[in-house]
């Protein structure tokens, strides 16, 4: 049985590269509009972050349900 971890790995991909992006940035804290602007791309960037984290997860879950089925009677 060959174990195909391609789709986590392109996700985790992904969520590095975005976190590498996000990481240090700084936000303007004023109430202004370019400063809500600001923290409502981090806000959501944020949510997405989390979002493709919870994605690798499952991903990695499919592949080890998959994985398991060996040791099921009849298979998967």
């Amino acid at each position: 049985m060959e174990i195909d971890l391609s789709a986590a790995r392109e996700t985790v991909r992904q969520l590095a590269e975005r976190l590498e992006a996000l990481d240090g940035r700084t936000v303007d804290p004023a109430p202004t509009r370019e400063g809500s602007r600001q923290r409502t791309e981090v806000s959501r960037t944020l949510q997405h972050l989390a979002h493709l984290g919870d994605k690798a997860s499952v991903e990695i879950m499919e592949v080890f349900y998959d994985f398991r089925g060996w040791d099921r009677p009849g298979g998967k």
